[in-house]
């Protein structure tokens, strides 16, 4: 009998990276967490300093090392243009983790973990912002996600802007009053708006578009606040854009066509965001269906894997991989050798 082949997922985010060592079977038996792995965000070497952390916490983990690992599929946030991967791809042979690798988008894995369809489209919604689709005739779309500068907005980032600019201008008048200015001076800190625009001013809490204030949008918008229902309603809108751009381009609008929602905005208080979402594109796309995968998408990046090796993912495969990695992750305790 031949040795049996371990494979290796990560799947490396703006806030997070995860790592995932699971069998041919799909069956996942270690897992890793570490910081984000954006090198657009925090440099190549903090990224791959990431990466590295989180799979050896998974290998680890799962009692494997490094020479055990047949193949792996690195989902990166950042793989965005061919500079991207140009830069990335030496630097993760450079890890020696494995001889054989393959690296693409993070939005990539979020599309395998939520359907095996051929018409599908994937619209990642966390920090930032990304798309993928493919179509049954082999072609393929994807956004450029640079932010701004490729024509990007509504993600988590975005939100935590809008929600300071919507709380000065309910301050001075030039807007709505909206429950929205209790929340932001009580998580930053502040004693009142103005002081809270002055720190913001002197750089002394930080960026508005990386303080984590979305959560609170969804919160005020479920608590029925009209402003924040606005920009949620807005928010959920420009998904529906994107998804039906992507639709669009690949000639799947009259089709039937899945559109996976996958990132941490679609996990929001409240059923707003996502009614917003259902109602723009069944206007756009009657026949697209709205998947919300039911696994994480380090567990797409982990199908990918397989992909390289010609394991077929079969709903099998995907259930073990989602019972296995829901026990690593939600057990009560974490039997990693190394703590």
């Amino acid at each position: 009998m031949s040795p049996a082949r371990h494979l290796l997922a990560v799947d490396g985010g703006n806030s997070k990276t995860l790592a995932v060592v699971g069998d041919e079977r799909g069956e996942a038996l270690g897992a890793g967490r570490s910081g984000g792995s954006n090198h657009q965000a925090v440099g190549l070497g903090e990224a791959m300093t990431q990466v590295l952390r989180a799979v050896e916490e998974a290998l680890t983990w799962a009692r494997l090392e490094p020479a055990s690992i047949s193949a792996a599929f690195f989902a990166m946030a950042g793989a965005d243009l061919p500079e991207d991967f140009e830069l990335l791809t030496p630097a993760l042979h450079d890890l020696d983790l494995v001889a054989r690798l393959e690296l693409d988008n993070d939005s990539i894995a979020a599309l395998w973990s939520g359907t095996e369809s051929p018409n599908a489209v994937a619209v990642v919604w966390g920090a930032g912002t990304n798309a993928v689709g493919r179509n049954a005739a082999g072609a393929e779309v994807r956004l450029p996600a640079l932010g701004p500068i490729s024509g990007d907005w509504g993600g988590g980032g975005d939100l935590s802007e809008e929600a300071i600019w919507l709380v000065a201008r309910a301050h001075d008048g030039r807007g709505e009053a909206t429950m929205l200015t209790h929340m932001v001076l009580r998580a930053l800190n502040a004693p009142d708006v103005e002081e809270l625009i002055r720190r913001l001013y002197c750089g002394e809490i930080g960026e508005p578009h990386s303080l984590p204030l979305a959560p609170l949008v969804f919160r005020a918008a479920a608590a029925g606040d009209a402003v924040a229902c606005d920009l949620v309603g807005r928010c959920g809108r420009e998904v529906a854009t994107t998804a039906t751009a992507v639709l669009r381009r690949l000639d799947l609008l009259d089709a039937t066509a899945d559109v996976v929602l996958a990132g941490s905005v679609f996990k929001a208080e409240g059923p707003l965001f996502l009614d917003a979402v259902r109602e723009s594109l069944r206007e756009a796309a009657p026949r697209a269906r709205l998947v919300l995968p039911d696994v994480e998408p380090v567990i797409g990046a982990l199908f990918g894997t397989m992909s390289m090796l010609d394991i077929p993912v079969d709903e099998a495969a995907r259930e073990r991989a989602r019972d296995s990695y829901g026990r690593l992750t939600h057990g009560t305790q974490r039997e990693v050798a190394s703590r």
